[in-house]
């Protein structure tokens, strides 16, 4: 990959001889093991030699590179990505410019910059899906019903691959449910169906997503196997294909194609999905809330670098700090997470000239970095998801790395656009006091094991390390946002500028008269069509309809708001217009 950009590893030379070593580093220099004053791992990128820790910039010891959104602190300053401005420095003002305009820019920016591109539809294998044996069982006081699904991908394009990729996870849904043939939402999650004391009991479904039987998590001959190398025909990834991430994202997808076929009854809402991940899966979590707007709740864990935090920050895991020390060969490891595009923006903006490739020493760092070039971070994949429930959770001491401030500044930046669009992004009452101290970065994270789950963007941080259990009962609050209410049914056979409305809906529940708004489309009661804000009453029938006639590779997303709640749903892509979407399925 490094070839094809044409991009080469300098020369960084001996750790002991390196002039931008930090200062007051202890370790092991023969097996090139530094610690920091408190302990943290120091580590030395193999692109541009850059050094992180997760430090404080000011303390006793302290490493002194600063994190770059403290500038007084720092002595420099990352350049800010402003969310709601074109890149030509249009401003975005309405809803309308949102959907029509900055998010379609945004997107499209993801996709060359950060994961890669999923591959056009006429490329995708076809997918036969089998429903495996009713198995009956209770746990955490609710009896269930539990089964296999199998999607087996056609590998008839490239039958010679050499490792066949289906999409492959256990289905968990209450059996009360089951024997009454209703539906109800359903959290995907990477791993099993552990989470099911958290669900269960809402009358929830879990599905424990087998992700790497669709495309491992490892780079290598992997990169031209399961479903990368099956659509590539076996050949290595060009630098705007897509990742492994967008790959478990796409594999997700599927998977909700199938929940909403018509064709049988499997127990899930298709149009009340949420998903779920920790760590790297944070990570996949994250974009595949970003890539698909079906997803209505997303749970990201500590999902750190190349999920929901903001890259520019200098603290912990920068990518270009995954590499050259023992028993981890960084970017050798982890680079099939992203686009190969990403190694464009890794190591330092400003050379050495006596050393090209290694960052210039000035005041024994090396800032700005690469990234100040891209234009797009990980508020801008929060950003995505609105009007959607986002939930972001990290923890202390080792999961200081995953960079919890840096996850707080992405829901942060990202509310702007919540609120455009008609929701209260990430709330932090006034007057809450941060924390701070020896290993916190300058500025703090709200305090510990407090969720703040007003809004649609949601934090929480907790006193405990690299897990995600703790975050469970708040995530689960926030699903309600989006899981109580009668949805609105996915539009479908949509030809771009076409309009299209959902079925009727009768609303119920209502006090007295409550207003009503609609983003990118127009609503009906009583009357005709209209945009504007209005009022509905207690067993009104509506429909809504989009009015997009833009084209573009991402889905149309009307979102209607009833008093306190809004509501979402999706036409099909302009690309897949003039056809209906294929479904596949077994014919049993």
């Amino acid at each position: 990959m490094l070839c094809q950009l044409g991009i080469g590893l300098p020369s960084l030379g001996s750790w002991l001889d390196d002039p931008n070593r930090p200062r007051n580093v202890t370790g092991d220099p023969a097996a090139r093991l530094w610690f920091d004053a408190l302990g943290h791992p120091m580590r030395r990128g193999a692109l541009g030699g850059l050094w992180a820790s997760y430090d404080d910039a000011t303390g006793d010891g302290a490493i002194g590179l600063g994190t770059g959104d403290n500038p007084e602190v720092d002595g420099w300053e990352y350049t800010p990505i402003e969310l709601l401005a074109m890149k030509n420095g249009t401003p975005v003002r309405t809803p309308d410019d949102w959907w029509n305009k900055r998010r379609p820019e945004i997107f499209t920016a993801v996709q060359e910059e950060l994961y890669g591109r999923i591959p056009d539809r006429s490329l995708w294998p076809k997918i036969t899906w089998e429903l495996g044996e009713v198995s009956y069982g209770t746990a955490d006081g609710v009896a269930y019903v539990e089964r296999t699904v199998t999607g087996n991908i056609d590998t008839s394009r490239y039958p010679q691959v050499r490792n066949v990729p289906r999409i492959f996870g256990t289905l968990r849904i209450p059996r009360q449910a089951y024997d009454a043939r209703t539906k109800v939402p359903v959290v995907i999650v990477f791993g099993g169906t552990g989470r099911w004391s958290n669900l269960g009991p809402e009358g929830w479904g879990i599905f424990g997503f087998s992700n790497a039987q669709l495309q491992p998590d490892s780079g290598g001959a992997n990169m031209s196997s399961y479903i990368i190398g099956l659509i590539n025909k076996g050949k290595w990834r060009k630098p705007d294909d897509w990742g492994t991430l967008a790959a478990w994202s796409w594999g997700i997808s599927r998977l909700i194609d199938f929940f909403a076929a018509p064709t049988r009854y499997v127990g899930v809402d298709a149009n009340r999905i949420g998903a779920q991940g920790h760590s790297r899966y944070g990570k996949a979590t994250t974009v595949a809330a970003a890539y698909d707007p079906r997803i209505k709740a997303a749970y990201a864990s500590s999902s750190g670098s190349l999920g929901a935090r903001m890259n520019r920050r200098h603290w912990g895991q920068d990518l270009e700090v995954e590499g050259d020390y023992p028993n981890n060969a960084g970017e050798s490891l982890e680079y099939h997470w992203m686009a190969g595009n990403y190694f464009k923006w890794m190591g330092p903006l400003v050379e050495d000239p006596d050393n090209p490739g290694v960052g210039l020493v000035e005041n024994g760092t090396y800032k700005p970095r690469k990234l100040e070039l891209m234009s797009v971070d990980g508020h801008s994949m929060v950003a995505l998801a609105a009007p959607r429930v986002v939930y972001i959770t990290g923890g202390n001491a080792n999961d200081g790395w995953a960079d919890p401030r840096g996850m707080y500044l992405a829901g942060l930046h990202a509310t702007a656009v919540y609120n455009l669009v008609g929701v209260d992004g990430l709330v932090v009452p006034p007057g809450t006091e941060f924390t701070s101290g020896p290993g916190e970065s300058i500025g703090g994270t709200p305090p510990f094991d407090e969720a703040f789950i007003e809004g649609y963007v949601g934090f929480r941080r907790q006193n405990a390390g690299h897990v995600d259990s703790p975050g469970w009962p708040a995530f689960v609050e926030m699903c309600k946002k989006v899981f109580d209410f009668v949805p609105f049914p996915d539009a479908t056979d949509v030809k771009a500028g076409k309009k299209v409305s959902s079925g009727k809906w009768k609303v119920e529940g209502l006090t007295g008269p409550t207003p009503i708004s609609v983003v990118n489309g127009e609503y009906q009661t009583r009357g005709g069509w209209s945009s504007k804000p209005g009022v509905i009453r207690n067993g009104d029938h509506i429909r809504v309809r989009h009015t997009s006639s833009r084209l573009a590779d991402a889905p149309v997303v009307t979102t209607l708001r009833v008093g306190d709640d809004t509501y979402a749903f999706t036409s099909i892509t302009a690309a897949d217009s003039g056809r209906p979407p294929r479904r596949d399925h077994d014919h049993s």
